[in-house]
């Protein structure tokens, strides 16, 4: 039996309006009975919340959970976070459906996010979510990862697809929404779905039902070609009818500080027009990605083990590092080899790399930018990530003012990544707000961390109401803080958290819950 408490004294954000009142919350066997002045308690627990604002629990729209909400993986940062739901299967990578060859290369490419190997092989996208019903630390939904479907159809092919072949992949992206998932994702820097054209990217996301869905992308280039890139997120969109949304939408690199407006006018008028548009971002002016996505796109379709012996030959060795030294890192990163710090390398053998720029370690050993790359990955055999320090706090500042914006952290679990958005995206945003450094009051952005983002994904969650399943938090205001911009990070301003009625975080002290029944599956229209 779930306990029955009551929530006295706080003030209520219910997730939708913009504003808080003060009011009591009871709740009764895992959902919320009633909410209003002086409720009475009739025998259940009291819970103190003056002083307190009481929130639905966070949904984050970029989650790199896939795996850790089974496995209990750093979970204890995202529950402190606040965060209830994890919406995975992002940046066209994710183990559902993905057999054979796609379930081997997800499980390569994602190794430094996850930190960990899938424990199962899960053919289609209802096996995974039967996995998180049969115990999950966190609510979980999922997007259909384009790049394990490419990778089930095509293998490692780095060409475009055939009409055959994007028929066979639209095929497996409708059986997916209708197993549950809730959109699309792709990852366009990445492999497989790097040498994906865009007529694939409209059939396969064409494939989603009418009315159900987004188009979930992280853009195919953040550097010099990212007009082009969004550009062509727009594109997709026209020519499939289907709601875009932006991953970690950022605008960043030389000469871009102060320019996020112009996209925003771009993507608005596109919105004016009729395009349904919304993005995610988090609040921070450093990146983190995978140390393989700086090499040229034919070197990245190779597996670790295979890239690393293969740069261990001399002459192809020499080549790469030359080709890196002229090219750059790559579409992924929007600036140079000075602000691209290594990461992720404590415990190996490059440990005294770890949190270095490339350029200063190269700079240390009298070689090239290129070389250090590649030594790294031949080392580490592909299984390292990089920070990359190039935002501007002003575009980030205006995207997060949009109301097309929702809140991802794009948070790593993966051990030794040390990057702090996992913890602190949620909570630095609720900061800005409390402190008025965003246009959106407290409740908005409670409201973009919550019931906004369910309602652009068709989820049952994110609101405090009568009725409502009762994921919902108390936070300590005065708490809130920005944490730090790179390193190890865990929040404490959630005092109090409970998922499904049951307590997860009671009076700061994390209680592990391992829960049924928390797969959230999107509905046919």
């Amino acid at each position: 039996m779930k306990p029955s408490f009551v929530i006295r004294g706080g003030t209520v954000f219910d997730g939708a309006a913009p504003r808080g009142s003060f009011a009591d919350v009871r709740v009764d066997e895992g959902v919320i009975t009633a909410i209003g002045s002086s409720v009475p308690a009739d025998g259940a627990a009291t819970i103190d919340a003056r002083d307190g604002w009481v929130t639905p629990g966070f949904i984050d729209a970029h989650s790199h959970c896939d795996l850790a909400s089974l496995s209990g993986h750093e979970m204890q940062v995202r529950a402190r976070a606040g965060i209830t739901t994890e919406i995975v299967g992002q940046d066209g990578l994710g183990f559902a459906p993905a057999v054979g060859p796609a379930r081997d290369l997800m499980a390569e490419v994602l190794a430094p996010i996850t930190g960990e190997s899938p424990p199962a092989e899960w053919a289609r996208v209802s096996d995974y979510l039967q996995s998180v019903d049969a115990g999950s630390f966190a609510r979980v939904a999922t997007l259909v990862p384009h790049g394990a479907v490419r990778a089930a159809v095509m293998g490692h092919a780095s060409r475009a697809a055939t009409p055959r072949e994007r028929v066979a992949m639209a095929r497996m992206v409708t059986d997916a929404m209708i197993e549950g998932a809730v959109g699309v994702s792709t990852g366009l820097s990445y492999p497989p779905a790097l040498w994906s054209d865009i007529d694939e990217l409209v059939d396969i996301t064409a494939a989603m039902p009418t009315g159900k869905g987004r188009y979930v992308t992280h853009l195919r280039d953040y550097g010099h070609g990212f007009d082009a890139a969004v550009d062509e997120a727009l594109e997709v969109g026209r020519r499939n009818g289907r709601p875009v949304h932006l991953s970690h939408f950022h605008v960043s690199g030389p000469g871009r500080a102060g320019s996020a407006s112009r996209y925003l006018a771009t993507m608005r008028a596109a919105a004016a027009s009729g395009l349904n548009l919304t993005w995610d971002s988090y609040p921070y002016t450093v990146a983190c990605t995978f140390l393989t996505t700086v090499l040229p796109a034919d070197l990245q379709g190779r597996d670790g083990r295979t890239l690393a012996r293969d740069l261990r030959d001399p002459v192809e060795r020499d080549a790469t590092a030359e080709r890196i030294d002229r090219c750059g890192p790559g579409p992924t990163v929007a600036v140079g080899w000075d602000n691209v710090f290594l990461a992720g390398l404590d415990g190996t053998s490059l440990a005294k790399w770890n949190g270095r720029a490339v350029a200063a370690v190269a700079d240390d050993a009298g070689t090239t930018s290129g070389r250090v790359v590649v030594d790294t990955i031949c080392r580490l055999e592909g299984q390292a990530c990089i920070l990359v320090a190039q935002g501007h706090t002003d575009n980030v500042l205006a995207i997060a003012n949009g109301n097309e914006h929702v809140v991802g952290s794009d948070g790593i679990p993966g051990s030794g990544v040390p990057h702090p958005r996992a913890g602190g995206s949620f909570l630095r945003f609720l900061r800005w707000a409390r402190d008025g450094l965003l246009d959106a009051p407290v409740g908005q952005m409670v409201a973009r961390m919550s019931g906004r983002t369910a309602r652009l994904f068709g989820l049952p969650v994110g609101r405090l109401s009568v009725g409502a399943r009762a994921d919902l938090l108390i936070v300590d205001p005065q708490a809130l803080s920005d944490g730090p911009d790179v390193g190890p990070y865990v929040p404490d301003a959630v005092r109090h958290s409970f998922l499904d009625g049951e307590p997860v975080i009671d009076d700061g002290r994390w209680l592990a819950p391992r829960l049924p029944g928390l797969a959230l599956r999107g509905a046919i229209p």
